[in-house]
């Protein structure tokens, strides 16, 4: 199902996890997107993993545009929302975007956090996975807390 390779590992380290919750942590690069592009085929299979992940057809997708420092912007997003998905990849391109479970609740996080990889850290602590687009937009991975 999920590519083992994890040339991404280093992420781990940057996203504010305490130490025992490090440890649980894995991370997996779903897709090499050599491209770095958001082609129809690429988001195709992010709403592949997102079924096979969450058991949902929909996600929520968060992003960031004003900065490391702004409160993300959120958006409950289906394989319907292609064209919306590939037009904020390219819009956003060098930050991250985040694909959550549908029932996502962004204020919790927003008086919590303000630096990006902390605010990640939380999203995987609270709901021990996600899938993650890398800001350069050349990975797509799989982040989750072992049980």
């Amino acid at each position: 199902m999920i590519d083992v390779t994890n040339p991404s590992e280093g992420f781990l380290d940057i996203i504010g996890l305490e130490e025992n919750t490090r440890e649980k942590s894995k991370l997996k690069v779903l897709i090499d997107n050599k491209s770095a592009d958001a082609n129809k085929e690429i988001l195709v299979k992010i709403f592949d993993y997102i079924k096979t992940i969450y058991r949902t057809d929909k996600s929520t997708v968060l992003w960031w545009e004003g900065g490391s420092h702004s409160n993300p912007s959120t958006k409950i997003v289906s394989i319907e929302d292609i064209e919306f998905l590939h037009n904020l990849w390219e819009r956003i391109v060098g930050n991250y975007l985040l694909f959550l479970p549908e029932q996502f609740e962004v204020t919790k996080f927003h008086q919590k956090e303000k630096d990006e990889e902390v605010f990640i850290g939380l999203c995987l602590v609270t709901y021990s996975q996600l899938i993650i687009k890398s800001p350069d937009g050349y990975e797509v991975l799989y982040l989750f807390l072992n049980k």
